[in-house]
């Protein structure tokens, strides 16, 4: 019987253990060799790192390679993830990025908002300055649909906790006028993006078994819609917003095209 192969590793990456007040999380990170920028290297902090922190590594190492056409040049990736191999860990994701339950309520626990907020900026982020000469002053929050909703939420109420914010395919819904009641800071940059099937149906389900009530769902929801309104609403604040909404694509497949978007905006020069 032959042996088992060994799992594929990614270079260049290390995965720490993290224990705080809320739980345990895993920290991947990847630094750039070489030596830091003048001020050291921006920090990308991802949220729910266990689903995106490759995503946006490679779209970071391929974007740095030819950095005078795309504008993203080296930074440090951070990813927050949840121990296991699972890409999302509901019970927790939803208690962490939530201040409290959505409109449309949860019997998942709510409220870690703060918590978890107090772990990125008081554990990971010295964490991070002991191990590389980062930059405090490009500090990039990444977040994608619930995690996306708590970027927005940092953005509203502690602005100053980061320098830009890449927010795709952001759950307003869950809360919006907690977003709206909030006090952003001008100055900071924000990259909204979202998926033209996110608030309608594709082709392919218009005609499956769930079409009627996917559709209600989704125009309850009005992802696009809102999504554009909360850019309009940050720019209105002074903040640098940017909005996209890539046509023929859903909620999980726009991720790799918001994230990318995202990062040639708040890195570039």
């Amino acid at each position: 019987m032959a042996d088992t192969p060994p799992p594929v590793t990614l270079p260049g990456t290390e995965c720490h253990a993290l224990r705080t007040p809320g739980g345990e999380y895993r920290l991947f990170l990847a630094i750039p060799p070489g030596e830091p920028p003048p001020g050291g290297f921006p920090v990308l902090t991802v949220l729910e790192g266990n689903a995106y922190f490759t995503t946006v590594l490679d779209v970071l190492r391929n974007g740095a390679q030819r950095r005078t056409a795309t504008g993203i040049g080296q930074a440090v990736v951070a990813g927050i993830a949840y121990p296991g191999d699972a890409r999302h860990d509901q019970q927790r994701r939803t208690r962490d990025f939530t201040a409290g339950p959505s409109v449309e309520g949860t019997p998942r626990p709510t409220g870690g908002r703060d918590a978890f907020l107090h772990a990125l900026l008081h554990q990971v982020r010295p964490f991070i300055a002991g191990r590389c000469a980062m930059n405090p002053a490009r500090q990039v929050l990444i977040g994608h649909s619930l995690a996306g909703f708590f970027t927005l939420d940092v953005l509203a109420h502690d602005a100053e906790a980061f320098s830009d914010y890449v927010a795709v395919s952001p759950s307003v819904w869950w809360d919006e006028a907690r977003l709206r009641g909030g006090s952003p800071v001008a100055g900071r940059r924000l990259a909204v993006s979202v998926g033209e099937w996110e608030q309608t149906l594709s082709p392919h389900e218009r005609a499956g078994p769930l079409a009627e009530s996917t559709a209600e769902r989704r125009g309850r929801r009005a992802m696009v819609d809102k999504a554009r309104g909360m850019a309009a609403h940050f720019a209105a604040f002074g903040v640098e917003s940017r909005f996209w909404c890539f046509p023929e694509e859903n909620h999980a497949s726009v991720v790799p095209l918001g994230i990318s978007r995202g990062l040639r905006f708040v890195l570039g020069e």
